[in-house]
């Protein structure tokens, strides 16, 4: 795949991996240095075997990192981010966070109408997540919140937009 084609892919968000997760690979790898075998990150992170190359996954569609030979690398902007106060995070994390879908769709439908309904949301998370809605909708959520570009309203009725 070309460099250019990378930058504008687009990957389904995995119904388990939180911010947190990606926050925690990016400050283990500003921790370790620089081109540290992926390996050793999960070891050091205590993650699962099957959670911690999805949060790299992530990492990457994010531009946070590069995986390279089994290494990984924090890219400037993983940098940025890991140096960052919590106002920067979130700032750069919603500038490349539409390459994560359904994050991308929300987003842009929320953009357009400003809140949609709770059964519209669910179709969205029902479609890229069949038969695993429940806890994909939570974790997208969790997403929208943290980034602060979406929330569920009280009742939980509708999904507005914040930003």
């Amino acid at each position: 795949m070309s460099q250019s084609s990378d930058k504008s892919r687009r990957v389904l968000l995995p119904p388990d991996i939180t911010p947190d997760h990606v926050l925690g690979l990016l400050e283990m790898l500003y921790s370790l240095g620089d081109n540290v075998d992926s390996m050793y990150i999960g070891d050091s992170l205590g993650e699962s075997v099957e959670t911690l190359p999805h949060a790299i996954d992530v990492a990457e569609t994010l531009g946070l990192v590069r995986a390279s030979g089994g290494n990984l690398q924090l890219t400037e902007l993983g940098k940025k981010v890991v140096r960052g106060d919590p106002k920067t995070v979130r700032r750069e994390l919603r500038r490349h966070v539409e390459k994560l879908e359904p994050l991308g769709e929300l987003i842009r439908k929320l953009r357009e109408r400003k809140s949609m309904s709770v059964e519209e949301f669910m179709e969205i998370i029902e479609k890229h997540y069949p038969g695993n809605s429940e806890e994909a909708a939570k974790n997208v959520l969790i997403w929208g919140a943290f980034l602060n570009l979406f929330k569920m309203d009280e009742d939980d009725e509708e999904v507005h937009l914040i930003h």
